[in-house]
């Protein structure tokens, strides 16, 4: 599979953006956060991310997401927040989103942000992470339209999304601990690990019904992300999202998400903490291995490993993936460095 700078993509749909009346701050600003996405993501710059690209410039031109948006606080309590998108770009109201929850943590010590009126974040570690070089733990979450719906435990129709969250945890080391997971039951990554089968549907059906996590579990943890995403933020929730309400590209957006950030030097020394931390993880990679387990792991870990290549080797993109973004640059009359 051919290979692709990350400067290159974020180049490619900076442009893509600007050109479809983002201003251009802003259009850096989002390429920044999806070619972050594509370094990490174990697919690279597939045919679904260009797909979603497509997907956006469509509705830009439709009128259902906002080139411009004024994301602003419309309440606060002390250190929580509701943030309306305004209908605008998700990477760009989340990471606006998250920088208001960390200057309420400079007051507070901990806040919450909760968003509405916005569209798909992408890969939430990005969010979460940017309360990591302030010495804070960091939350994102989000609800989802229901193209990946999953039905709740005992029903057959699809109610929930795949309702993705991330977790940054700072640690002594150069690499904080990420989870970054969806709610969809998919097997571990790895190099004999098959394609994510869910984008492979959405590619070829417009949906995909999957199963949850963890069965009964992750049904619970689905729940439980609709309400804090979707209920409390005053964002859509459930069957709003439903692909038959917005299956037209002019259909506004109105996706929850919550951002969270702790300041662990609240609790103790900066020093102490890392030293705890510090501690667990060697506990957990002292662990004796199963069979078959070369090493032990850390959330995020293979991430950062993957991300550290593809700044070298570039990231893997898939030739249906340059052709798509092809066809987007040559509808809009833009001329591409390919």
């Amino acid at each position: 599979m051919p290979t692709v700078a990350s400067a290159q993509i974020q180049q490619w749909i900076t442009a893509i953006l600007h050109r479809s009346h983002v201003p251009e701050e802003e259009a850096r600003l989002i390429a920044a956060v999806r070619g972050e996405a594509a370094l990490r993501d174990p697919l690279g710059f597939d045919a679904f991310a260009a797909r979603n690209l497509a997907n956006v410039v469509e509705r830009l031109r439709a009128g259902a997401l906002n080139p411009s948006p004024q994301v602003r606080v419309v309440h606060t309590d002390g250190a929580l927040a509701i943030v309306d998108g305004d209908g605008g770009i998700g990477q760009l109201v989340g990471v606006r989103a998250m920088e208001h929850c960390l200057q309420l943590v400079e007051r507070h010590g901990m806040a919450l942000v909760g968003v509405r009126h916005s569209s798909s974040l992408g890969a939430l570690a990005y969010y979460a992470m940017l309360a990591v070089p302030r010495g804070c733990i960091g939350f994102a979450a989000t609800n989802t339209e229901l193209r990946i719906g999953m039905p709740p435990w005992g029903g057959v129709t699809p109610t929930l999304g795949n309702n993705p969250f991330a977790v940054a945890i700072p640690t002594a080391g150069a690499r904080p601990i990420v989870l970054d997971m969806s709610l969809t039951a998919t097997p571990p990554q790895g190099g004999d690990a098959p394609p994510m089968m869910h984008r492979q549907a959405l590619l070829t059906g417009g949906n995909a019904v999957r199963e949850v996590m963890g069965g009964h579990k992750g049904y619970g943890l689905a729940v439980i992300l609709e309400v804090l995403c979707g209920v409390l933020t005053g964002a859509g929730f459930g069957r709003d999202h439903a692909h038959e309400r917005i299956s037209s590209p002019a259909t506004p957006p109105d996706l929850g998400h919550l951002m969270m950030a702790v300041d662990v030097t609240r609790l103790m020394l900066p020093a102490m903490f890392e030293s705890r931390a510090g501690a667990l993880i060697e506990q957990i990679k002292a662990s004796e291995r199963a069979p078959g387990v070369e090493r032990i792991m850390l959330p995020g870990e293979l991430e950062f490993e993957r991300r550290e290549a593809r700044l070298q080797s570039g990231i893997p993109i898939a030739d249906e993936a340059l052709r798509t973004v092809q066809a987007v640059a040559d509808n809009l009359g833009l001329q591409l460095d390919f």
